[in-house]
């Protein structure tokens, strides 16, 4: 009778031990799979990083050879002025090596010439020194994670140093030192030029001193004459001059930005961001590399052309497509009609050519950034578009505060 009794509990304590052996077993593989998946995990967003940072110092090593070989070349010139003043003669081998060197590097000596944008831009062929920018402040820093092109231009209500506070601000130390803000002021005008980057200076010193800003302005020799431009999209005169001018600007600031950085951002003059946008940006990206997406665009913003993050070493293409269709359309147009050019198969319907595109152009979401201005550039052109998905309120008091000082 004894042993009838103890049989069920024995029976319940040998199934309650195995339970507790086969859950301890569960466990100890589930923290074993977690701990593989983990370092899988790390080692390939690190060497995510790594092929970001190659890829880099590739391009950065491309720049510097560029700038030794002109100096090269500009020493080949003094050496034949001297030779030439000291009345000695120069073999014809020398002579023929100078000037095929010299032909071979004419067309790098700007690392801004290496885009093909002479043929669209056919004033610039035989001047091609206004591709050089007019570096009015820069701390020389390269071969960062993320460059932020900030395009600036005159306009009645200003919101640029706002935004430049507001970007600062939003970055703690360790991102500060991996990003480089670059402020392109797309005027010809240098008495305004001037004042701009005095202003920039004095209202954020730190950032200037430490470099993380870059102050540039384009030649004014590098826009074409407008007034020769095609009406397009039955747009009236100003606005296509308005337009087609951004996108050019928006072709120089890329330029300058390619060499600079693994990453790039387009923003406007007049957007605020959320705290830690570069670590959340830098995150994302290296995440989807690690994890083998193939992505041209991850959209951090859905308004126009902000928020916009691209690999560096993708530029050129859009370089090179904007600067086809400068006169044409608006740039947030021609981003979307060269993804669509990338993505779409012409004999699929619109549903599939929007997931193709949708695969590479990866929205990210809540927005990071939000616009905050309201008077476009263009003269009379309000503007009131605002990023629904932007959760964080912003401010408004503190931005007139700021935009007061």
């Amino acid at each position: 009778m004894g042993w009838t009794l103890q049989q069920p509990r024995s029976r319940h304590l040998l199934l309650l031990f195995m339970t507790f052996a086969l859950c301890v077993t569960v466990v100890f593989i589930s923290k074993s799979d977690s701990r593989d998946l983990y370092e899988h995990s790390t080692v390939a967003y690190k060497m995510a990083e790594m092929e970001m940072r190659v890829d880099q110092l590739t391009r950065l090593y491309e720049l510097k050879d560029n700038d030794v070989q002109d100096l090269i070349k500009r020493f080949s010139s003094v050496l034949k002025s001297i030779v030439k003043s000291l009345n000695v003669s120069v073999t014809d081998e020398i002579e023929s090596l100078i000037a095929t060197y010299n032909k071979s590097i004419e067309t790098i000596r700007s690392p801004m010439a290496n885009f093909d944008v002479f043929t669209f831009l056919p004033h610039l062929r035989s001047h091609k020194n206004y591709l050089r920018p007019l570096i009015l402040h820069s701390g020389n820093r390269n071969a960062v994670s993320i460059v932020f092109g900030v395009p600036t231009v005159r306009r009645q209500q200003t919101y640029l140093i706002q935004t430049l506070i507001n970007l600062v601000s939003n970055m703690n130390q360790t991102e500060q030192k991996d990003s480089l803000i670059v402020v392109m002021i797309g005027e010809t005008d240098q008495e305004y030029i001037k004042q701009v980057t005095e202003e920039i200076k004095s209202r954020l010193p730190e950032a200037a001193n430490s470099g993380l800003l870059d102050i540039i302005a384009p030649s004014p020799e590098y826009y074409p004459d407008f007034s020769k431009l095609r009406l397009t999209l039955g747009d009236s005169e100003d606005r296509v001059r308005w337009r087609s001018k951004q996108n050019l600007d928006f072709v120089f600031l890329m330029m300058y930005c390619q060499p600079k950085g693994s990453f790039y951002v387009q923003l406007e003059d007049d957007v605020v961001a959320k705290p830690q946008f570069h670590s959340i940006m830098k995150k994302t990206a290296l995440q989807k590399i690690a994890n083998g997406q193939q992505w041209f665009i991850l959209d951090f913003c859905r308004l126009g052309f902000i928020g916009k993050m691209m690999r560096c070493s993708d530029l050129p293409w859009l370089i090179q497509f904007i600067v086809m269709f400068y006169n044409d359309k608006p740039g947030d147009w021609l981003l979307d009609g060269m993804i669509g050019t990338k993505a779409c198969n012409l004999e699929k319907d619109d549903r599939d050519c929007r997931k193709r595109k949708n695969e590479i152009w990866v929205m990210y979401s809540p927005s990071l950034f939000q616009h905050i201005g309201t008077r476009s550039s263009l003269n009379g052109k309000i503007q009131l578009l605002k990023d629904s998905l932007f959760k964080k309120k912003i401010n408004v008091k503190r931005i007139n505060k700021i935009r007061s000082k």
